[in-house]
């Protein structure tokens, strides 16, 4: 049974990731959606949102306008959309592009919490400050 994405996120914006989540449908292990929930503690505008957390469906961290910055699927991974300037810095920390859902989106492994905070950081300042200014 597919996993349902509360209407909030339906917007122009988030067409990627939805796709993405209609598609494959993912679940998420517990220690992945806790690495993508966990980068994000201490960032004020960014919240969590998963349809069934007791069957282990995915996990998704959005801003308060209901812009999906992250998400948490599978065993190992999580992604978050990073602004493209900062792509090729991410790859070279340990990050890689995940076309699955787009050129925007970098792919982690839940090994570095360290990383992940500093990346979700990256996440956050952009989506809620210069993003409105900044739309490289």
């Amino acid at each position: 049974m597919p996993w349902s994405l509360d209407d909030r996120f339906r917007t122009a914006e988030n067409q990627a990731i939805i796709a993405f989540i209609e598609r494959e449908n993912p679940s998420a292990h517990d220690n992945v959606a806790s690495a993508l929930t966990d980068s994000a503690k201490g960032l004020p505008d960014v919240q969590w949102y998963c349809p069934d957390s007791w069957a282990y469906a995915y996990v998704v961290l959005h801003t308060r306008s209901n812009r999906i910055v992250g998400i948490a699927f599978g065993m190992r991974g999580l992604a978050f959309r990073l602004p493209a300037r900062v792509i090729p810095e991410a790859v070279a920390d340990g990050g890689e592009v995940y076309s699955e859902i787009g050129d925007e989106w970098v792919l982690w492994r839940v090994d570095n919490p360290i990383q992940l905070n500093r990346w979700c950081k990256v996440v956050h300042d952009y989506s809620v400050g210069s993003r409105a200014v900044d739309r490289r």
